[in-house]
C-alpha cells in the first residue's frame, strides 16, 4: 500500500533531526547496510539535513522499498522510544509489498522420532511441491510451552499427515500420555482430515487392538511410500491434500466405557435397586458402599495390568500375562530413566544449558538474503560453551562413526568416501586438549553428534539456526559484539595461533544471556543453508552458515555477532567447531 504525499512529508519530518550531522548519517547507513560500501554514499552526506532526508527517503521509496524497510527497522532498533513507535505505521504499510505469499495450506505432521529420516526428507520435498506451512515439532516448536505449542498448531492446521511406520503403533500407543496418541485423538475429536502415510506399506492395526479414543483410525488405508516409488507417492500425496481439506470428516467422540458387572455385583445391584424403590435407604446404604469398594478394587487391578485397554501405564510392560486369571499379579519392568544431555556431557566437563528468550534479530544481507531482514526467534536453549574435545570423545566411544542411523544419508556417504573415524587433527597435541573446543569436524559430523544425543536422551538436540545463534550472541540489546558495541581484544581469542579452553573468557567475553565464546576461539557451525536459508538437515547443500570468528582472524569485523560466513559441509577445519541447541523445553 503506497504512502500518501502527506505520509511521506511526515516521515521526512520525523527523520530529519536524526540526520542532523554528516557523521551520524554515515553511521546509521553503514550500520543498516553493513557490507555495502556504496549505499551510505548514495546521497551526498554534505547536503543540508532537510534536503538530505527528503532525497534519501524519496529515492528509497521510489527505487527500493526493501531498502527503506531496512532503514526504518534499523532506526527503530538503534533509537527505540517514541521514534520507534512513530515509525511503526510506516513499517507496517510497507510490509504487505515485501511479504512472501501466504501459504495455501497449514499441514501438521505427526510421527515417531524413529521415523525421523523419512519424515524430514518428506517435509523437505513437499515444500518444493505445495504451497504449505508445514508444522513438524522439531524446528517449528515454541519451546516455552511444548504441549500448548503442539496442540495449537494441530488445531490451526487444515490437514494432519500421520506417518505410519513400524514404530507408530507399538505398545506406547496404549499410554494415555503418549504424544502420538494424543495428537491422533485430538485430530479425530476436531474432525481434522487425517492422511495416512504408509511407510513401506505399513498401516494401523485393527480397531479392536487400539484404545477407544483413536479406534476409528484402525483399518484405514493411506498412501504407500516405498523407496522405489517414492516420487510417485509424493506426487499422489500432494494431489490428494486439497481433496482431503475440502472433505473433512465429522468429529469423533469415543464410546463411553461401561463396566461389565460380575455375577456377585449384578445380584447386589438388583437388591440395591429394589431397596431404593421400596424406600429402605438405611438398608441400601451398606450395599452401595460395598459395590463402590468392589469397583475401586477392580479399577486398581486394571491399572496394574498394562494389557487391559485404557490402563494407566502400559509402555513399561515386558510381555502380556499368559494366564488371564492371574493378570493382576503380573510384574511390570520399569526401564532405566533416559540420561539427559547434561548427564552425558557435564561429567567433569563444562556443560550447561542457557535459556534464550524470544525476540527479533536483524540478519544482514548476504548469502540467501538479498537485504537486511528482521526475523522472529522463539525461546530455546543453547549450550553455554562450544563442544569440547572431551565431550566429542563420548560420541566416538559410542561408535558414532560406525552407526549409520546417526548420520544423514549424504553425511554417511561422505564419511565412507573419506574414511572418517574421528575428527581431523584428533591426534595433534596442538588441538586435542580436553577442555578446548573440538575442531576438524565437518558439518556432517556435528549433525551426527546431535542426532546421537537426540536418540539416547529423547531431547531435540541440533545445531542452532543462524537466527538462534545471533540472538544468543547479541542478547536483548542487540550488541555488535557479544559484550557490547565496541571491540575489545582482551575479551576473546583472536589474532592468535591456537584455541583456548572454552571457559577462558567466561567472565569477560560472555553475551548478555551469559553464553561464552560467541566471538573468537572457533567459528561455529549453524543449521542454516548459506545459499537457500533452508534448515533441513537432509537437503543437499553446497554451504552452511558459520558464525562468530576464530582464533586465526585478524580483522575484528569477522567477530561481529551479525557476521555470516560460509563453510562446505564436508570440510573439517582447524578453526571451526560447534555448539548445540535444544528446541524442547
Amino acid at each position: 500500500m503506497p504512502y500518501s504525499r502527506h505520509e511521506v512529508k511526515n516521515l521526512i519530518t520525523l527523520l530529519t533531526p536524526l540526520f542532523s550531522d554528516r557523521e551520524r548519517r554515515k553511521n546509521i547507513l553503514t550500520w543498516t547496510f553493513w557490507g555495502d560500501n556504496e549505499k551510505p554514499y548514495s546521497v551526498s552526506l554534505d547536503l543540508p539535513a532537510m534536503i538530505y532526508t527528503e532525497t534519501l527517503i524519496t529515492d528509497f521509496y521510489r527505487s527500493s522499498r526493501a531498502d527503506l524497510m531496512s532503514l526504518l527497522q534499523a532506526i527503530q532498533e538503534r533509537e527505540g522510544g517514541d521514534l520507534a513507535d512513530h515509525l511503526q505505521p510506516y513499517v507496517e504499510k510497507l510490509r504487505p509489498d515485501l511479504a512472501p505469499p501466504k501459504p495455501k495450506y497449514k499441514l501438521f505432521i505427526s510421527y515417531r522420532r524413529k521415523s525421523w529420516d523419512f519424515t524430514h526428507r518428506l517435509v523437505a520435498d513437499m515444500r518444493n511441491k505445495i504451497s504449505a506451512d508445514i508444522f513438524i515439532d522439531f524446528s517449528s516448536i515454541d519451546s516455552s510451552n511444548f504441549e500448548e505449542s503442539i496442540l495449537r498448531n494441530l488445531r490451526d492446521s487444515d490437514c494432519v499427515l500421520l506417518v505410519v511406520s513400524e514404530h507408530t503403533f507399538n505398545e506406547r500407543i496404549h499410554d494415555p500420555e503418549d504424544w502420538m496418541r494424543r495428537e491422533i485423538g485430538e485430530a479425530l475429536r476436531l474432525g481434522k482430515p487425517i492422511v495416512l502415510l504408509a511407510h513401506e506399506g505399513r498401516y494401523p492395526p485393527p480397531p479392536d487392538q487400539l484404545p477407544a479414543d483413536i479406534r476409528v483410525i484402525g483399518g484405514r488405508q493411506g498412501i504407500e511410500f516405498y523407496p522405489r516409488f517414492y516420487e510417485e507417492a509424493l506426487d499422489k500425496l500432494v494431489a490428494f491434500i486439497p481433496i482431503a481439506v475440502q472433505n473433512p470428516p465429522d468429529p469423533y467422540q469415543p464410546p463411553l466405557y461401561v463396566p461389565q458387572l460380575t455375577q456377585e455385583e449384578s445380584v447386589l445391584h438388583d437388591r440395591l435397586i429394589a431397596l431404593c424403590q421400596s424406600g429402605n435407604y438405611q438398608a441400601a446404604l451398606p450395599l452401595l458402599e460395598h459395590l463402590a469398594t468392589l469397583q475401586a478394587q477392580r479399577d486398581k487391578t486394571e491399572a496394574r495390568n498394562p494389557f487391559i485397554q485404557g490402563a494407566a501405564n502400559p509402555r513399561h510392560a515386558e510381555r502380556p500375562p499368559t494366564d488371564k486369571s492371574d493378570s493382576s499379579t503380573h510384574i511390570t519392568v520399569l526401564p532405566k530413566p533416559r540420561p539427559t544431555t547434561a548427564d552425558i556431557l557435564s561429567t567433569d566437563l563444562p556443560f550447561e544449558w542457557v535459556d534464550i528468550t524470544a525476540g527479533r534479530v536483524r540478519l544482514e544481507q548476504g548469502g540467501y538474503l538479498s537485504r537486511n531482514t528482521l526475523q522472529e526467534v522463539f525461546t530455546f536453549k543453547i549450550a553455554k560453551y562450544p563442544i569440547t574435545n572431551a565431550q566429542f570423545e563420548k560420541f566416538i566411544r559410542a561408535k558414532g562413526y560406525a552407526r549409520q542411523e546417526w548420520w544423514t544419508p549424504e553425511g554417511w556417504r561422505v564419511r565412507q568416501e573419506k574414511g572418517w573415524v574421528q575428527p581431523r587433527f584428533w591426534q595433534s597435541e596442538r588441538w586435542n586438549k580436553a577442555q578446548h573446543p573440538v575442531v576438524g569436524v565437518s558439518w556432517y559430523e556435528a549433525v551426527a553428534f546431535c542426532l546421537w544425543l537426540t536418540e539416547i536422551t529423547g531431547e531435540a538436540i541440533m545445531l542452532p539456526t543462524e537466527r538462534q545463534w545471533q540472538r544468543a550472541a547479541q542478547g536483548i540489546p542487540n550488541f555488535i559484539y557479544a559484550w557490547g558495541d565496541s571491540f575489545e581484544a582482551t575479551r576473546c581469542n583472536y589474532k592468535s595461533d591456537r584455541t583456548t579452553p572454552v571457559t577462558h573468557y567466561a567472565e569477560v567475553g560472555k553475551s548478555p544471556f551469559g553464553v561464552v565464546d560467541m566471538c573468537g576461539n572457533v567459528w561455529e557451525l549453524c543449521l542454516t543453508d548459506y545459499h537457500t536459508g533452508d534448515e533441513n538437515i537432509y537437503n543437499s547443500s553446497m554451504g552452511r552458515v558459520r558464525r562468530g570468528g576464530s582464533w586465526m582472524n585478524i580483522d575484528e569485523g569477522n567477530l561481529r555477532a551479525a557476521k555470516r560466513d560460509e563453510v562446505n559441509p564436508a570440510h573439517g577445519l582447524e578453526f571451526v567447531g560447534f555448539r548445540i541447541a535444544r528446541t524442547e523445553g
